[in-house]
């Protein structure tokens, strides 16, 4: 596609271009497109990493994953083309690791992945071992991935090893180097900030509704925000739909429209455990009786999750959960990984699903995971471009995308090329628990509990939060959001219910005791104990 057009001098309600979606690939694309100088808009229906990007699976992992299917020499042998996208896949985790290691090394926890590999399994240790040389060879070589294959002495090198299921056909057990990010809600905020420090224009809560294209080639938007219900209509001849699981319904397709969707999702689910102390630095990878790769991670501590599930879904993702269904699933792979650990429901602390936006193909009934624009141009919307799959690891990489997209239609502004965004100034490891929380709001745009506990702080994560702890985080930034006192009771009801129906999340032990003697006591809630 060839448009001619010119970037605009930032007048009111006119831009370069309008980024639909606040999610980690469309944030990215505003850093990189608002450092480039283009004016840009992002607008959000609700909050930063309300999808797919705020529950993944948080693995960064060095690209085995696309390699890891039953019957992988007959599958690729008999499919090249899925072997060059395997490879092409597997080379752009190997880079983004290599990135977001050097670029945010607080955020990218190292750990020993360890893969049992049996005498009946679909997958040989050559297998790994070949494997792991392609990657060897097509990524970086820092950090490196310290691949290794143990034959003997399981129990006293591996101390999990103890745990596993038919120890009598364990043949080798492959070792390597992963990562684990922290919270991926948090690279969407620092993108965002990233890219307001560099002139954006970032709306939360913003409903962004695609018009009519105008004579003069800009796409007109109309802007409602969802909280005070004000409508603002804004232009630009660039239009970015990047908004992962909802992208059909921005462009406006229908139950009757012929052409064929953008998304598939498919539903990953996860349960967090308390495992043994000797788990600590280890994690599991396997692929699960369905032939689908399944993990055994560590989250933070002693917690660690189990998943992901992969089941279509073709539902709405807001409010989505982990059902008693995709509970017991996981409960079952984890006992058959690791017998020895006897899991049960009432293991279970922390929950969470996500739906991965994949790219629809029609001879694929799980979708491809490649990522990729769409120009939508064919379908009479010239100057729109959608953005399907992608980790959130290789979310960099597609904000670059995004930038040679857009300056290949629109010439990059004479204004000039700004120095790289640096990142966001973060203070979510403060000492001070009232600082962290304003912070959130005063600077990070959040405006409810669950975005200060979870997507700006991360304290949320993988634990039960009581409620004094949560009522403190309201009564810290009430004058700032303007809440009255029903206000922040409202507030606090609403976290504690979504904390409970959507992350399934339970108290410990010593909370759970503590609660039941306050009842005893005929004190109701009136309880107290901090969780951190």
């Amino acid at each position: 596609m060839n448009i001619s057009l010119k970037p605009s001098t930032t007048s009111a309600g006119l831009y370069d271009v309008i980024v639909i979606g606040g999610g980690v690939n469309g944030t990215s694309a505003a850093r990189e497109l608002s450092a480039a100088g283009y004016a840009v808009l992002l607008a959000e229906q609700a909050d930063f990493a309300n999808g797919a990007s705020g529950r993944s699976s948080r693995i960064l992992h060095c690209g085995l994953r696309y390699f890891e299917t039953r019957h992988p020499v007959r599958t690729f042998a008999f499919s090249p083309r899925k072997f060059l996208g395997a490879a092409r896949m597997a080379k752009a985790a190997m880079e983004a690791r290599a990135e977001l290691v050097d670029l945010q090394p607080e955020r990218c926890k190292p750990f020993t992945m360890c893969f049992p590999l049996y005498r009946d399994g679909d997958v040989r240790g050559w297998h790994l071992d070949l494997g792991f040389a392609l990657l060897k060879r097509m990524g970086p070589a820092t950090p490196p991935l310290d691949y290794a294959r143990r034959t003997a002495e399981f129990d006293r090198a591996l101390p999990f090893a103890t745990d596993l299921r038919d120890r009598s056909d364990l043949q080798s057990i492959a070792t390597y180097r992963e990562y684990i990010m922290d919270w991926p809600d948090r690279f969407c905020v620092e993108a965002a900030l990233a890219a307001e420090r560099h002139g954006a224009d970032v709306r939360l809560f913003t409903e962004a509704r695609l018009g009519q294209r105008s004579s003069n080639g800009a796409w007109t938007v109309t802007l409602v925000d969802k909280r005070s219900h004000q409508v603002e209509t804004v232009q630009a001849p660039i239009v970015l739909n990047m908004a992962g699981t909802w992208i059909d319904q921005i462009i406006g397709r229908g139950k009757g429209d012929a052409s064929p969707p953008l998304v598939l999702g498919t539903k990953g689910a996860h349960i967090v455990v308390r495992l043994p102390d000797r788990y600590r630095g280890f994690g599991l990878a396997t692929l699960h009786r369905g032939g689908m790769p399944f993990y055994c991670l560590p989250l933070d501590d002693d917690l660690f999750y189990f998943g992901p599930t992969e089941t279509r879904y073709d539902g709405d993702a807001t409010g989505l959960v982990t059902t008693d269904d995709d509970i017991a699933f996981l409960l079952a792979e984890a006992n058959f990984l690791l017998p020895g650990l006897g899991l049960g429901r009432k293991n279970v602390e922390f929950a969470w699903s996500g739906v991965r936006p994949l790219t629809y193909d029609r001879d694929l009934p799980m979708g491809r995971r490649t990522r990729e624009v769409h120009d939508l141009s064919g379908r009479g919307m010239p100057g729109v471009f959608a953005m399907t799959a992608g980790p959130v690891m290789s979310h960099r990489s597609a904000g670059r995308d995004i930038l040679g997209v857009v300056s290949r239609v629109l010439p990059p502004p004479t204004r000039g090329i700004k120095s790289a965004p640096a990142e966001a100034c973060s203070i979510v490891d403060s000492s001070s628990f009232d600082a962290v929380c304003r912070h959130a709001v005063a600077v990070e745009h959040a405006r409810d509990l669950k975005g200060i506990l979870y997507t700006r702080t991360g304290r949320g994560w993988g634990r039960y939060l009581d409620r004094e702890t949560v009522e403190h985080a309201a009564a810290s930034v009430a004058d700032l959001l303007d809440w009255s006192s029903a206000q922040v009771a409202e507030e606090v009801s609403d976290f504690l219910h979504y904390q409970e129906t959507v992350h399934r999340a339970v108290p410990s032990p010593a909370i759970s005791d503590r609660v039941n003697q306050a009842k005893k006591m005929g004190e109701g809630d009136k309880w107290t104990l901090h969780t951190h």
